[in-house]
């Protein structure tokens, strides 16, 4: 396992992270809390010792579930999440749908309060806003005060975890580009490059990123964040070499490059990626095999593919796949003993992703009437 040192800190962060999203929120199937720590036991042995969770969670269940391996592993990192009020609203939406958010400095301070003690410590490594918008983003107080609690030692580093799905353009290029985030998590693969190249370039650039300015929204006085620029192709991501500050979730597109799914496959109802159109399976599956080649080529699996792209980014810190056994804990912690994408296969992939890898677009059949 090789380790990153986290922006602004002297954190060591493995490459492969944990996220315990997989484990507590039950899309991904069920299971009890020995299950989960088992599979996290699991993963600290093979060298991860960055765990990833929110309060939200399982309404708490995903920092209580921690709580005991913190006490028997009191050097893992870890980074947790705010922003939901789960307190207030204990039910979880039906389907797709999010709970309220409260980013108030005032719930800020009251959450991170309750996220200690659910974890049993004094302090974590990392805080995130869940999901915010770009009008938390924008004020001033909402950095004041997570900087406030780094002041007090009760968080180490923080910045935007972005979504829930993939986008968020505006709040990405804001965070980065005006705020200079220490830390943004954000989805990023293969498959789904955009925006997650462009936060990069904005990080790199800086206010300059094509004239990022505040404005103000019609009659309502809410702020948005606007970016007149239009993303430059010639931008290589991996080439840019900043100190570490990304963390990335969604690695695997979702499962797409996990080399597992068929046309066939199908998901329970419960599960999210049901909510998908076919359009996402077919034309999934059709840059897979565009992969192929290269991933012979380097013998190594298509999730480890996926992984060794990431890895050559310097400015990530981490990366989170959706782990839910064992045979993935090994699969994806042997990446790291692979050697690293050369620029000229980075390179491939760009032009790949360019085309979009000369998939035959799938064209949704009519529902009738």
């Amino acid at each position: 396992m090789r380790y990153r040192t986290l922006h602004g800190t002297n954190l060591q962060l493995s490459e492969l992270g944990f996220g315990t999203w997989t484990l507590t929120t039950g899309w991904w199937g069920t299971y009890t809390d020995d299950e989960a720590r088992r599979l996290i036991e699991i993963a600290i042995d093979a060298g991860i010792n960055y765990i990833d969770t929110a309060d939200a969670y399982g309404n708490g269940r995903g920092e209580t579930m921690l709580a005991p391996l913190l006490k028997n592993h009191p050097d893992l990192i870890v980074g947790t999440k705010f922003g939901y009020d789960f307190y207030n609203n204990p039910e979880r939406p039906r389907g797709q749908r999010e709970l309220p958010q409260d980013m108030s400095p005032k719930f800020v301070r009251f959450a991170i309060e309750q996220s200690l003690k659910r974890l049993g410590v004094d302090h974590v490594a990392i805080y995130q806003p869940h999901n915010p918008r770009v009008g938390t983003l924008m004020e001033d107080q909402h950095w004041e005060t997570l900087e406030s609690l780094k002041s007090e030692g009760k968080i180490l580093s923080y910045g935007p975890s972005l979504g829930p799905a993939i986008g968020w353009r505006d709040e990405g290029i804001y965070a980065n580009a005006v705020r200079h985030a220490p830390v943004t998590q954000m989805i990023y693969n293969v498959l789904e490059q955009d925006p997650g190249r462009e936060f990069i370039l904005a990080a790199e650039k800086g206010p300059s990123y094509g004239g990022v300015a505040e404005a103000m929204k019609g009659e309502t006085g809410k702020k948005v964040c606007v970016s007149s620029s239009a993303f430059d192709p010639n931008f290589r991501a991996w080439k840019v070499d900043p100190e570490p500050q990304f963390l990335i979730r969604v690695t695997h597109s979702s499962g797409m490059l996990e080399g597992q799914y068929t046309l066939d496959t199908k998901f329970d109802e419960t599960d999210h990626r049901s909510h998908r159109p076919r359009s996402w399976m077919v034309e999934g599956l059709q840059k897979v095999e565009r992969l192929e080649p290269l991933r012979k080529q380097r013998n190594v699996t298509l999730g480890q593919l996926a992984l060794l792209w990431l890895y050559a980014h310097p400015s990530i810190v981490s990366s989170l796949p959706n782990i839910y056994n064992e045979q993935q804990i090994t699969e994806f912690a042997a990446a790291s003993d692979h050697p690293p994408l050369t620029d000229a296969e980075m390179e491939q992939i760009h032009e790949m992703y360019e085309r979009n890898f000369d998939i035959t677009p799938y064209v949704e059949e009519p529902v009738s009437a």
